[in-house]
């Protein structure tokens, strides 16, 4: 069994401000990540894994807008969307039904 807590943070909530600061910042990394990944996996026919990625958007303002921690969670995240991507296109080119 899960259990889940959600918390609603409305804009008139005193940490809203810094919640879509970080939200915004978070988006805009994992764009940033995702487009050199994608890049070079449709122009070079090369995967970009996270720590490729992270040594060519290190000196990033987006890298920067977030703790390392952050920006390197996001880099995690964004790694492992693009091997579910190849294990799912694996998967689909051995049954496309």
């Amino acid at each position: 069994m899960r259990l889940v807590e959600q918390h609603v943070i409305g804009d008139s909530d005193p940490r809203y401000a810094a919640i879509d600061r970080a939200a915004f910042a978070s988006k805009n990394r994992y764009n940033a990540a995702n487009y050199l990944v994608r890049q070079s996996f449709l122009h070079e026919g090369v995967y970009l894994n996270f720590a490729a990625v992270f040594h060519l958007i290190k000196q990033h303002e987006a890298y920067c807008a977030l703790p390392r921690k952050v920006s390197n969670d996001v880099l995690r995240q964004l790694d492992h969307d693009w091997l579910a991507l190849f294990a799912d296109l694996e998967a689909w080119k051995t049954d496309p039904s």
